[in-house]
């Protein structure tokens, strides 16, 4: 299990690294440019490739310490050169797959296919990361320790549960986006996906499906008496972004008690 535990620990860095570290300001200083309604707008190259480095940088100093401190407590077996070959490979592979997703975006319409964009751009840095460990750590012996795959599963999950499939139910919503009232609070909508989200894959996790049928039906019902059923694109809106997020947090619960063997 050692070299499943590389992969789960890899796979964790690049989540906190894409999702957690990296604000829209250190997105936006990433891309060549945009297309508006005057054509291209060009950014520097010069200080775009090093706002991408310097992401590249982020995701390199995750994954050496996550690696030298699970080395150091002994809970895997690896040697430096295979540890920083691994961390190198996939830095550059990442910085790779950014670059390439900056120079096509800004040939394509911004908004069009972001959510297609999103996707492709995850699977790339997830076929770059699973290809680097197979090649170095899949003869590794198997670990043993206190530390099982099964607790990055779970934290992998709830950390996919928040702010990516946010990020994500943004996209998909962005064609039908309203503009905001001023007695909404500040992204308090935000907010309330992360904790709704957070509830239902914990009730995934116990296996408490009844559960998130009522909070469906609560949510519904309160969004509904708001405005009494009269605005119905505002109703449209809320039940889309409601069913957005609760179908994609229940396929991530999913997966995750499958791969930890719960069924």
């Amino acid at each position: 299990m050692n070299d499943y535990l590389i992969l789960a620990t890899l796979l964790l860095c690049h989540i906190l690294g894409d999702f957690y570290l990296q604000s829209r300001a250190m997105v936006r200083g990433k891309r060549f440019g945009e297309r508006g309604e005057s054509g291209v707008v060009a950014y520097p190259k010069a200080t775009v490739i090093k706002a991408h480095i310097k992401h590249m940088l982020i995701h390199a100093g995750l994954m050496a310490v996550a690696l030298l401190i699970l080395l150091a407590i002994d809970v895997i077996q690896l040697t430096y050169e295979r540890l920083w070959l691994a961390v190198g490979s996939i830095a550059v592979g990442h910085l790779l797959v950014d670059l390439a997703k900056s120079w096509l975006r800004r040939k394509s319409h911004q908004h069009a296919q972001a959510v297609k964009v999103l996707i492709v751009d995850q699977l790339a840095h997830l076929a770059v990361i699973v290809c680097v460990w197979v090649w170095l750590f899949d003869s590794l012996s198997n670990f043993s320790g206190l530390l099982t795959v099964d607790y990055f599963i779970i934290a992998g999950a709830y950390l996919l549960a928040i702010k990516p499939t946010s990020i994500l139910i943004s996209q998909l919503l962005l064609p039908y986006s309203l503009k905001n009232e001023d007695t909404q609070i500040p992204k308090a909508g935000q907010l309330i996906g992360y904790i709704e989200r957070v509830v239902v894959l914990t009730l995934i996790f116990v296996n408490q499906y009844t559960a998130i049928g009522f909070i469906i039906a609560a949510k519904s019902v309160l969004r509904y008496g708001e405005n009494g059923g009269k605005n119905t694109q505002l109703n449209e809106y809320v039940l889309l972004g409601t069913l957005a997020s609760f179908g994609l947090v229940l396929l991530v619960g999913i997966v995750a008690r499958l791969a930890l063997g719960l069924g």
